[in-house]
């Protein structure tokens, strides 16, 4: 089956009589070792700046959404371990929020679902979390679980209101990183696909233009995203420690 929103393979709404018995352990974020990215939201930007790359991808025109670079190969995430262990301090909340999510039901109210076929649903209840009582109210777990998805989803709105102001700026750039892994006789990576926001379309815009930036924390954002960059270095040495093992 083709996956659902990069990591979920099969969403279905939480239901108290459907999984009332199941408990939930994720135990590693093996789930996502084969992306080389993952959605950040705005209020995590500064944070995961000091450890991943931080670039934009255009999801549709005049829309564009933040990403967290973990790999340079296709299939290859650099930052977890083979024991499906992060190799970083942060942990997006992309990968924390797995194997829940949120989506929109007929009224546009909030459902929350998860990802019946995921690896950490126990159906017997043997491990983990409990879901649901055995009289079918939600567990504090679970309470804390949707506090977490539903807060989630607005910063993630949140987020593509700052993209969105990137794109009308015009500040984002195409960019390909050509990176050199192991010198001559090494290997040749290509990204490309992203955008970033140019230095000279930054240092052009109004004082007016500025200052609104400013005043809604966009700048801050920019700032972290551009120092972010350096963290591709990071990752370059972990290929190349790769090739020499």
């Amino acid at each position: 089956m083709a996956k659902q929103l990069m990591i979920y393979d099969n969403i279905q709404p939480l239901s108290s009589d459907a999984h009332r018995d199941w408990t939930v352990a994720v135990e590693s974020y093996q789930f996502a070792s084969t992306l080389i990215s993952v959605p950040l939201v705005s209020s995590e930007i500064i944070t995961a700046a000091q450890e991943f790359p931080i670039v934009f991808s255009k999801v549709s025109e005049g829309q564009y959404i933040p990403l967290a670079i973990m790999g340079l190969r296709e299939g290859e995430n650099l930052l977890i371990d083979a024991d499906g262990r992060m190799t970083t301090r942060y942990v997006p909340g992309f990968l924390r929020r797995y194997p829940f999510m949120v989506g929109t039901g007929k009224d546009d109210s909030l459902l929350v679902g998860i990802d019946i076929e995921s690896p950490a649903i126990v159906k017997d209840g043997s491990k983990g979390q409990r879901l649901f009582t055995e009289q079918g109210e939600q567990t504090p777990f679970l309470k804390e679980v949707i506090e977490f998805v539903k807060d989630y989803q607005y910063r993630t709105d949140v987020a593509n209101i700052f993209c969105r102001r990137l794109g009308e700026l015009d500040l984002l750039e195409s960019m390909t990183a050509n990176v050199n892994v192991g010198g001559e006789a090494g290997l040749n990576l290509s990204l490309h696909g992203f955008y970033v926001v140019s230095k000279e379309k930054l240092k052009a815009l109004s004082d007016e233009n500025i200052l609104d930036l400013f005043k809604k924390d966009g700048m801050e954002l920019i700032y972290a995203h551009l120092v972010s960059m350096s963290n591709m270095n990071t990752l370059t040495q972990k290929v190349a420690e790769k090739l020499r093992s």
